[in-house]
C-alpha cells in the first residue's frame, strides 16, 4: 500500500494509548516470517487487532509511539494500516517509518477527538486531521520538503534510486 502526501484520505480508527512498544508492534523474535508477524502484531495490546484490521484503517495513539528497540513497523503496512496518527513518536520509529514510506503523523490532541472504530480524515495538504462525525479537528505537523519527497517516492531506497538515475544522465 502506498501513500500520497498530496491526497487526503480517511479510514476506520484503531486507537491505542501511550508508549506502544516496538516489541508488540513487530514481535519478530517470536514470529520470524512476515506471515506469522501479521497474525500477531499488537496482540499484547489488542488481541483482536490482527484478525479484524482492514486495508485502509488508521492507527491512532498517544505519546511516545514506537518506543523501545529499533524494530520498524513495516508489519503495520502489511496488515493494511494506511497511516499512523499520534500525539508523539519516538525518534527512531519516526526515522524508520520515513525510510519505509509508512506515513506517520504527529498531531497533538488527536486522542481527544476520535474514538476507536470512528472514521478519521487525514488531510496532509491542509495540515489537519478531522473526525467527520463530530467535526473536531487538530493540526498535523508538516514534514520538511525532503522528507515529503522521500515518502512520496516510496521510501528512502526508492528515493535514492530515483535520485541516482536522475543524476546519472
Amino acid at each position: 500500500m502506498s501513500f500520497d502526501l498530496d491526497k487526503p484520505m480517511q479510514g476506520r480508527v484503531w486507537k491505542f494509548g501511550d508508549s506502544v512498544e516496538t516489541d508488540a508492534i513487530n514481535p519478530y523474535y517470536q514470529y520470524p516470517t512476515m506471515e506469522e508477524l501479521k497474525l500477531h502484531t499488537l496482540e499484547a495490546y489488542r488481541p483482536e487487532f490482527a484478525r479484524e484490521v482492514k486495508t485502509g484503517d488508521i492507527l491512532v495513539a498517544g505519546r511516545n509511539f514506537g518506543c523501545g528497540s529499533s524494530r520498524p513497523g513495516l508489519v503495520l503496512r502489511e496488515v493494511g494500516i494506511a497511516a499512523i496518527v499520534v500525539e508523539s513518536v519516538s525518534r527512531l520509529f519516526m526515522r524508520n517509518s520515513i525510510a519505509r514510506a509508512m506515513p506517520i503523523f504527529m498531531a497533538p490532541g488527536i486522542t481527544g477527538i476520535v474514538n476507536d472504530g470512528e472514521t478519521l480524515e487525514v488531510d496532509y495538504p491542509n495540515a489537519s486531521v478531522r473526525n467527520p462525525a463530530t467535526g473536531a479537528a487538530v493540526a498535523i505537523r508538516a514534514f520538511p520538503p525532503l522528507i515529503e519527497r522521500i515518502v512520496n517516492a516510496g521510501g528512502l531506497l526508492e528515493f535514492a534510486r530515483q535520485r541516482y538515475l536522475a543524476e546519472k544522465v
